[in-house]
């Protein structure tokens, strides 16, 4: 059966997902979450959440889906132990380290790897299949066919967005709001870069005026869920931790009918506050218009249109109802003007509560007739629960004179029951009754029951008070919470530490390049060690590779090309020693720290390192190359019919403060900065911390390469030879500047 996997930023969103018909929830508690500015849960509320749902026979699964530095490791693995002994059902796990960690120490809560691990191909499945991951989160770029290739050629559980907010980016390999503003968003800070405005260039040239060719719509895959579901996809996940309760409400009951019933036709998705929709990149959708260049908000739900002005009110037409408290968009020939409505006149011009038809309202501006209202919020969504979802109770009551009053119930095979400390006594006058025992026992309403019947088998002529049949039933009840809760002791067993030990090299330059012209340059120059075809890339298909040495850009890497001397990318976006040392146990020969790791950070790894496995890593930093910003399945040349000339001409992309390089490899889009990074007047400093060195090319040109490598090799000759770096044209990254 297919779980259909809800939001929660907070509690009232959890218990409304609960409530109307998710099988489980995803949700933050506190720290380490991939949406850093939501409410999240506290861990008592996480612990009340975990009774509510196993009492539902649904699940809790938490994300700790943020890279974690190594100053921040030790407390993180104290807050998933703490997750582990409350009764979590799974994590949601991006960094390599806490994924090992998990599978290793927390048996019986699974590691599921999520969407910003970077998993997109059988290979990747197969690696974290191997390992011992219950669950892998797809990427939002894979197709029907590859998951349904996924799914005939691998046991792996796999789980795949289905309604929501989309990154332009593959997740995990956006730097763009950490490099401009230091939020990352693979800490779960972004700062949403991709959603401003931004003007796209052709050799200098802009194609078009500024527009939003970053923002992508929003996923809606209501009107073909049935065939992911036919497939045999494990999960069906909806986004949106970031949205409100009503939200919340909506996308998990339109989703819960529309896959019991698959003629239903989700009339409320158009509700809801989103952008304009899309059947994604899972669905076919073309790579050049799954973004809405004219729009980067939500654009709500088409309601009604402006007519004329009537003295002080304005005439609009209303298709749907309208009510007191919704808040409304009006576009104004592309203008938005916004409000909250607190006033409705019908035809009439009598004040009402709401309104269809032709209606008035006072607002203090003019709009132009035939100007478009939409609603953002709809006041009138209901967020109370109902007892749809709440199980039924049926309670034996048993009980003699001078013996406490038991109350007995069976949930799921399993038997509970709960006493009263007070003792039965013979009734003086009136009897405990049917009634009585019914009204006491039924209190139920913080939970997840609700009492459905009642079996009195009590003996005859007995009399307990009120507080007495109420003792009892706080005392099932806590038993049963106390069951489901599911509570867990952590085994603290140490695991052994195995010696990874790689003979010593000398300080060495290695690079990577794009085309054949930086390979003849690297070449000419004396640089041995490239990583050109035997690059294994981030995205695309793990092709047979003939060289003895790969540099992997995903997981997936490891387990097809095992036995090989492998380096793990940046992409592997590390930045703590446990992750460095389990890829190495993983067999990558050499580890490449993440493009956001900061000089302290380097240090911190490495010191770290030494002191848990009693050796140097063997770590391989980055000292030029222009960062890949963004990797695009979307391509923003398409529409403008650009393909086959993508790197005939030279594109970029700019805001308001820089531009941004565009280079394809293939059909996959890279927006680098065009600033390098350049820490060729930082080689001392680094020496200590790695003695593999690399230079990352993308557009440089056969000369610059040449240029390139010669200055480094001088700077290594004499680290105190002239500074080279230059603020104007190069800059030093996250070498200095910590991220958020």
């Amino acid at each position: 059966m297919t779980e259909l996997l809800s939001p929660a930023g907070d509690f009232t969103c959890a218990k409304v997902a609960l409530y109307n018909g998710c099988d489980a929830i995803y949700c933050a508690a506190e720290r380490f979450g991939a949406r850093a500015y939501a409410k999240n849960l506290t861990m008592d509320e996480l612990k009340e959440l975990l009774i509510l749902a196993h009492s539902l026979n649904k699940k809790i699964y938490v994300t700790v889906n943020t890279i974690i530095k190594e100053d921040e490791l030790d407390e993180c693995i104290k807050f998933v132990n703490e997750l582990y002994s409350l009764g979590v059902d799974g994590l949601i796990l991006a960094d390599y380290a806490l994924i090992n960690y998990v599978i290793d120490n927390c048996s019986g809560m699974e590691a599921h790897i999520s969407t910003q691990a970077g998993v997109k191909n059988i290979d990747d499945i197969r690696f974290f299949e191997k390992l011992g991951a219950k669950r892998c989160v797809l990427a939002r770029e894979n197709s029907i066919d590859e998951i349904k290739y996924i799914k005939e050629n691998s046991n792996m559980p796999i789980e795949v967005f289905a309604h929501g907010a989309l990154c332009v980016s593959y997740s995990g390999g956006c730097l763009m709001s950490s490099l401009l503003t230091l939020r990352s968003g693979n800490r779960g800070r972004c700062s949403q870069n991709c959603r401003r405005e931004y003007t796209l260039y052709k050799n200098g040239e802009p194609m078009d005026k500024k527009g939003f060719f970053l923002s992508m719509r929003d996923l809606n895959t209501s009107s073909n869920i049935k065939q992911l579901v036919n497939l045999g996809v494990d999960s069906l996940k909806l986004e949106g931790r970031m949205k409100n309760p009503e939200y919340v409400k909506i996308i998990t009951s339109e989703y819960r009918k529309k896959i019991d019933d698959n003629n239903y036709n989700t009339p409320l998705l158009e509700s809801v506050f989103h952008r304009n929709y899309t059947k994604g990149f899972v669905f076919g959708e073309d790579k050049g218009s799954i973004v809405d260049i004219t729009k980067k908000s939500n654009e709500g739900e088409l309601i009604g249109f402006i007519k004329n002005k009537k003295g002080k009110l304005t005439e609009i037409e209303l298709k749907k109802t309208l009510n007191i408290n919704d808040r409304i968009r009006i576009d104004n020939n592309g203008v938005d003007y916004y409000f909250t409505v607190d006033e409705i006149y019908n035809k009439n011009n009598k004040l009402v509560n709401n309104s269809i038809g032709t209606s008035y309202l006072n607002i203090f501006k003019d709009m132009n007739p035939n100007s478009k209202i939409y609603r953002m919020i709809d006041s009138s969504i209901d967020i109370t629960y109902d007892n749809t979802y709440k199980r039924g109770l049926i309670i034996e009551i048993t009980g003699k004179l001078n013996e406490p009053l038991k109350l007995v119930t069976i949930i799921d095979n399993t038997r509970f029951e709960g006493k009263s400390e007070m003792l039965l006594q013979e009734a003086k006058s009136r009897p405990i009754d049917d009634e009585v025992l019914f009204k006491q026992i039924s209190k139920l309403n913080e939970t997840s029951f609700y009492l459905k019947e009642i079996n009195n088998k009590l003996a005859n002529n007995l009399f307990i008070t009120v507080s007495g049949i109420n003792e009892a039933r706080r005392n099932l009840i806590n038993n049963i919470n106390s069951f489901m809760q599911n509570k867990r002791e952590l085994n603290n067993e140490a695991n052994e530490i195995i010696k990874i030990n790689y003979p010593f090299e000398e300080t060495k330059l290695v690079a990577f390049c794009t085309n054949d012209e930086q390979y003849k340059a690297l070449k000419d120059s004396g640089i041995d060690t490239i990583y050109y075809k035997n690059y294994a890339p981030y995205v695309g298909e793990l092709k047979d590779i003939d060289d003895n040495y790969i540099l992997a850009g995903n997981y997936g890497a490891l387990y097809k090309y095992e036995g090989k001397d492998i380096t793990c990318d940046y992409s592997f976006n590390v930045i703590n020693s446990k992750a460095i040392y389990d890829l190495h146990k993983a067999g990558a020969k050499y580890v490449c720290a993440s493009f956001e790791a900061s000089y302290k950070d380097l240090c911190n790894m490495v010191n770290g390192y030494k002191e848990k496995y009693g050796d140097n890593p063997n770590l391989e930093v980055i000292v030029y190359g222009k960062q890949n910003l963004m990797t695009l399945k979307y391509c923003p040349l398409r529409r403008y019919n650009e393909c086959g000339k993508c790197n005939k001409n030279k594109y970029e992309i700019s805001d308001d403060i820089a531009k941004f390089g565009i280079y394809h490899d293939g059909c996959i889009t890279h927006i680098i900065n065009e600033k390098p990074l350049n820490l060729i007047d930082d080689i001392a400093n680094i020496l200590p911390i790695s003695n593999r060195l690399r230079l990352q090319f993308t557009t440089e040109s056969y000369d610059e390469v040449i240029e390139i490598v010669n200055k480094f090799k001088e700077k290594l000759k004499n680290p105190k030879s002239n500074k080279f770096f230059n603020s104007n044209t190069d800059t030093r990254g996250y070498f200095k500047r910590e991220i958020l």
